[in-house]
């Protein structure tokens, strides 16, 4: 067999096409095709002749069938369409051109047809067709009865051959490979389930180069692409025949194929989570094959706790884990994850995203575009408050250094949802903001957020105003001391408002600035030097609004306290006086206590008792034998010894000096106040102005003395009071004189409301003058805003 011959044979088992029409084989003579056509014995066979014209508008003139000559020879059968007359069939050979008949009727599916091949109709036919226009064209056909084939044999998609079960992959591919041997015609090779066909395609043989290695073996490679459940535990059939009529061979393969995990469910005990509550997860799985296994995980991370319960059966797992979530897994994902550990890729995964419910965490801090260090005086301040919980908070209130903050517009509050909003700031707006929010779970409260503003100078508290008495021609150091924010950026400058009105500033005076505190050195050479001094500061934000005032005024000594009378108290003896004028100047009191022997051998001194006639003055020459000190003329005497006669004398002191005293005589004392107490039960008795204490229980003559002391007393005191009240109405009607005594109390209105108003010209003069001190509410210029002062000069 030549080459040509060997590739129309490969092109006819290509064209698959073999078993139905025969194999295209060359005609070594006349080049024609060649048809391989199978049959049973006895049965009816189709021998195919295309007689279609190679051009259009021919037709065919004769056709010629030849058998078993490859070159010349006698056609057993003849078909003559020369003639008008019509076409004219003739069967040369009386037994197998009897049987013959050549339909022609359909040019491209003409066809030899004979009945009841036997053995001896095999053999190589040819079909010679001769055209009225066209070259005559052959083709050759093979007839060859069928041979059935041996038993199938099962490959796998490794090339293994298959003894038993057969397992694959759910969703995977599932190839086999059925081949059998011999058989004419070539055997058809199939794939069956459940008699249902799966592929009846005959697969070319394998090659090795262009020559096939085998012609007589025929495969059927079955390929199902994702098998699915419809094939479990399932079997599969090859069924080789040759020929549509003979009996097919059959083999079968069982099947084992591996599942995926149809479901995977989730299920919690609780749907509401509380933080550091334990709660249990139960994860369930079926329809894998074998059981899948369970695994969880918790926001991407693998739980390996003993405290996972898991239980499998023949298709389906159950899985328990024991929680104890916090508000860091609020919105994690919960995972369970069912693997079928021999199925590579198969798992199946179910995820709930945890919902935890846990008490507000708060934040406050300032909103988008407010600095802090920038804030100043007259801005306006914007908080947030930031809450995570869950769930939402029911409640968000503000507090302000502990103190709740309520929506007061017209207070410049505003609060709304979790916002607070501060309009016009001022220092009462300074100190700590925390936000506080509540829900069902609890609550929560922010860490403190300080607030600081920048803000013009103002007086230190305390310093607002200050009385300094001072002699003329003394020097006395004024301390101004202010708050302010920049406070490294503070100027000072000093004013003086005499008795006159003008506002001028402080002539020939340096004053030392350092830091928040400007340092003044006065000296008053003239009554008209004592007056008012106001110190003003500016920094970066602004210049103060209401100045420190230092009201300068003449020190005097203070006067005597008024009204001293005496009281019997439990276990002492109190004077109480009524303070008198202190001068100008802060004041406290003393107490002294001067006494001799009355009708006693022990004298204090060997001096008698000098004493004026008025209860002003000194005491005497005899040296106290006691003496205190009090803010207020109030004080307590213990343990006087009985027997003695006392003066008491009481001072009011000041940086000027010592009052002249207050004097309360003939305080006699016959037995220990204590002790007298003790034996009458804490019964006593009180002593107004000038009185003494004398005891119940003397002889008729002194008391007779003692109301004499009495009725004087008395008589004295209406006197005093009689002149005290002429000398009143005397000084009711006395014209008032300004002096520069008047200063000690001071004439000007409150700081909040006061403000300096002075104008200057260019040659340094005074060209207006007007009072230091203007209510801020009035519709003027700041006068005094517009010029500079140089104290430093």
């Amino acid at each position: 067999m030549s080459f040509m011959l060997i590739r129309a044979v490969i092109v006819c088992l290509l064209s698959w096409r073999c078993w139905v029409a025969g194999d295209d084989l060359s005609d070594p003579i006349n080049k024609g095709p060649i048809k391989l056509v199978w049959a049973e014995e006895n049965e009816d066979v189709e021998l195919p002749c295309d007689v279609t014209p190679p051009v259009i508008n021919d037709t065919v003139a004769m056709v010629l069938w030849f058998k078993d000559e490859m070159g010349q020879g006698i056609p057993f059968y003849s078909y003559d369409a020369r003639k008008n007359e019509g076409p004219v069939h003739f069967p040369i050979s009386n037994d197998l051109g009897n049987r013959a008949i050549f339909d022609i009727s359909h040019y491209h599916h003409a066809s030899l047809k004979i009945r009841k091949v036997t053995q001896q109709d095999q053999g190589m036919y040819r079909c010679r067709i001769d055209f009225f226009n066209s070259p005559t064209r052959s083709f050759q056909v093979n007839l060859t009865l069928i041979e059935h084939p041996s038993r199938p044999v099962i490959y796998d998609a490794q090339g293994r051959e298959v003894q038993g079960v057969s397992r694959f992959f759910e969703g995977y591919d599932l190839r086999l490979t059925c081949q059998v041997s011999g058989g004419k015609p070539k055997p058809l090779v199939t794939w069956w389930k459940d008699g249902e066909l799966l592929d009846k395609d005959v697969d070319v043989p394998e090659m090795s180069g262009a020559i096939a290695v085998s012609t007589k073996f025929t495969v059927n490679h079955l390929f199902i692409g994702k098998v699915t459940r419809a094939l479990w535990s399932s079997k599969l059939e090859c069924r080789a025949q040759s020929g549509p009529m003979s009996t097919p061979v059959v083999r079968e393969v069982p099947l084992d194929i591996y599942l995926k995990p149809v479901a995977v469910k989730i299920r919690l005990n609780d749907d509401f989570i509380l933080a550091g509550h334990p709660i249990a997860a139960v994860c369930e799985t079926w329809g894998s094959w074998p059981a899948a296994t369970l695994g969880w995980s918790l926001g991407g991370l693998k739980f390996r706790d003993p405290s996972v319960a898991t239980t499998q059966r023949s298709n389906s797992t159950l899985s328990k884990l024991a929680l104890v979530l916090d508000r860091d897994d609020d919105g994690k994902e919960l995972s369970c994850t069912a693997v079928n550990h021999n199925f590579p890729g198969g798992e199946l995964k179910e995820i709930r995203q945890l919902r935890v419910a846990y008490a507000p965490v708060v934040q406050a801090h300032l909103a988008v575009g407010y600095i802090l260090a920038s804030l100043r005086e007259g801005d306006d301040l914007k908080l947030i408050c930031n809450v995570q919980s869950n769930p939402p908070p029911s409640e968000i209130l503000w507090f302000h250094n502990d103190t709740r903050l309520e929506h007061d517009v017209a207070m410049g509050i505003l609060i709304a949802s979790n916002t607070l909003t501060l309009r016009v700031l001022n220092l009462g707006h300074s100190g700590e903001y925390t936000c506080y929010a509540r829900n069902r779970v609890g609550e929560g409260r922010s860490s403190p957020l300080q607030i600081h503003m920048k803000f013009a100078p103002r007086c230190r508290v305390g310093f607002e105003s200050t009385d300094i008495p001072v002699d003329l021609g003394e020097v006395v150091k004024l301390y101004c001391e202010v708050e302010a924010l920049p406070s490294d950026t503070v100027r000072f400058s000093w004013t003086f408002n005499g008795t006159r009105g003008d506002v001028l500033p402080v002539q020939n005076s340096k004053p030392r600035n350092q830091g928040v505190t400007s340092i003044l050195e006065y000296t008053p050479l003239v009554d008209g030097d004592y007056g008012t001094l106001g110190c003003w500061a500016s920094n970066s934000i602004g210049r103060q609004r209401a100045p420190c005032i230092f009201n300068i005024i003449r020190g005097k000594v203070p006067q005597p306290p008024v009204d001293c009378a005496l009281y019997n108290e439990s276990s002492a003896l109190e004077v109480n006086c009524i303070p008198g004028s202190d001068g100008g100047l802060p004041q406290h009191f003393l107490l002294e206590v001067r006494g001799s022997v009355v009708g006693s051998e022990l004298f204090q001194t060997s001096h008698t008792l000098q004493t004026p006639q008025s209860d002003q003055g000194e005491a005497g020459e005899v040296p106290p034998i006691y003496r205190t000190e009090n803010p207020r003329p109030t004080f307590q005497l213990h343990d006087l010894e009985p027997g003695f006669e006392y003066t008491l004398a009481v001072y009011a002191i000041n940086q000027r000096g010592k009052s002249e005293p207050r004097l309360i005589r003939n305080v006699r004392i016959m037995e220990s106040i204590g002790r007298n107490l003790e034996q009458a039960g804490g019964a006593g008795f009180v002593i107004n102005g000038l009185k003494s204490f004398i005891p119940t229980g003397e002889t008729q003559n002194m008391m007779i003395i003692v109301i004499g002391v009495v009725v004087g007393a008395v008589s004295f005191i209406g006197i005093g009071i009689f002149i005290g009240v002429v000398v009143c109405r005397k000084r009711s009607r006395a014209p008032e004189r300004s002096t520069p005594d008047d200063f000690t109390i001071p004439t000007y209105v409150s700081a909040q409301r006061i403000e300096p108003r002075v104008r200057y010209s260019s040659d340094r003069r005074r060209s207006q003058r007007t009072s230091l001190y203007m209510e801020e509410n009035r519709n003027e210029p700041d006068l005094l805003s517009q010029v500079e002062i140089d104290t430093e000069r």
